[in-house]
């Protein structure tokens, strides 16, 4: 991989410590990728949370952030282990508490965007189209890819860190045009959509396509940048997909024929027996769950003022929690809508800063999660510990609630 002079005196240690080990990071990682060069970046989204990271990640933040390390750009930080401020009304231990707190400082340190979410182009974190950035939250990396006309690799924990420090990431992947076009379609003729229909087609994009970029024709000309992102969400959880085409909605794509760059690719119809298989495949039990879990990726104020209609003169059932999950910011607008009160007058909760999907389930005691969410679905049941039940908004509170 190519590096310019700067480049080169930063690897030296010329910029000081945190910026050599940054470089140290960067550069490994293109090498191996078979990367050009060094770009530069206009913002960067890193991870922070406790679950994943674990002490090896709070080791080297803290390394970061005490050799002088400082975000040479805009950076976001996704959700945290733990909502930071209410964190023991739900059980969590003093000592993962103060784990996750040390990661809290060092971003803080770094000097970052203390949004603690998944969906910071809505609300922290918001590049302009064309614009290259280093991402790590899946999700967030389809959405820049494919409705914001963005640029990014799905950027791996310690490598985002390395690029927010430097502004500057590999070039490779999905910042080539050549890789940015799609190499497999889908069409869909499933008739009309619900929540988790969404997020089914998505998880069913995810597995079928692979490694390769898709184009997807057949959405409803009503489709919301909701729906969207919970559709992306759910390819990225599937498979590696880190750029969906839709005709019309993605700059530069007006058709599939541009997605695909004229070529002939392997075609795919989705009917309704095929969203139904997903249902039943993320399904692993039929036991009333002690926790509903909404909110993976973090729900915005739209969605939270539908669910608190959907909730309006019902109540959560004895033994069954009910939690929503949302950025800082949703939660604040939703505390002064009165959104907020209407929701927890069902005895549900609303929480802020962190998610279902990096919380320890498993440690507070959870055993049956219930969800609409196939990101969540897909990662928990993953992990063997947690039965996940998959189904629709609406079907989920008929159930749960009464």
């Amino acid at each position: 991989m190519h590096l310019d002079a700067s480049q080169e005196k930063l690897l030296r240690g010329e910029g000081g410590e945190a910026r050599r080990f940054a470089m140290e990071i960067v550069t490994r990682v293109g090498d191996a990728v078979g990367a050009s060069s060094l770009v530069p970046v206009k913002s960067a989204h890193v991870l922070a949370h406790y679950s994943s990271l674990h002490d090896a990640g709070v080791d080297v933040l803290e390394r970061f952030a005490s050799s002088g390390g400082k975000f040479a750009v805009p950076t976001s930080v996704d959700p945290a282990s733990i909502d930071l401020q209410n964190w023991r009304s739900f059980g969590i231990s003093e000592d993962y508490a103060r784990q996750q707190f040390r990661l809290c400082d060092a971003y803080a340190k770094l000097g970052g965007m203390r949004c603690w979410t998944c969906v910071q182009y809505q609300v922290c974190n918001f590049p302009k189209q064309g614009e290259t950035v280093a991402w790590a939250e899946s999700s967030a990396v389809v959405f820049a890819n494919s409705i914001l006309g963005c640029r990014s690799n799905k950027i791996t924990a310690g490598m985002d860190v390395a690029c927010a420090v430097l502004g500057l990431t590999p070039k490779f992947g999905m910042l080539e045009d050549e890789n940015r076009r799609a190499k497999v379609a889908f069409k869909l003729s499933a008739g009309s959509l619900s929540d988790v229909d969404y997020r089914s087609l998505g998880f069913y994009i995810g597995r079928k396509a692979g490694a390769r970029v898709p184009v997807l024709e057949g959405l409803p000309a009503s489709v919301t940048s909701d729906e969207i992102k919970h559709l992306g969400a759910a390819a990225a959880a599937a498979g590696p997909v880190t750029m969906i085409h839709l005709p019309g909605i993605t700059p530069g794509s007006n058709t599939s024929s541009a997605a695909t760059g004229g070529e002939r690719v392997e075609e795919f119809d989705v009917s309704r027996s095929d969203l139904s298989d997903v249902e039943e495949d993320l399904n692993q039990t039929h036991e009333l769950p002690d926790l509903v879990a909404f909110g993976v990726p973090h729900l915005s104020v739209s969605e939270l003022g539908l669910l608190s209609n959907q909730l309006e003169g019902r109540r959560v059932k004895k033994g069954v929690r009910m939690y929503l999950y949302t950025s800082g910011q949703a939660y604040e607008m939703a505390e002064r809508t009165g959104i907020a009160g209407a929701i927890e007058a069902s005895g549900a909760r609303l929480t802020h800063s962190t998610d279902a999907e990096i919380s320890p389930l498993k440690q507070l005691g959870f055993r049956v999660v219930m969800t609409n969410s196939a990101k969540l679905a897909e990662i928990v049941s993953s992990e063997g510990e947690i039965k996940m039940r998959y189904a629709s908004q609406e079907a989920i509170i008929e159930e749960v609630t009464g």
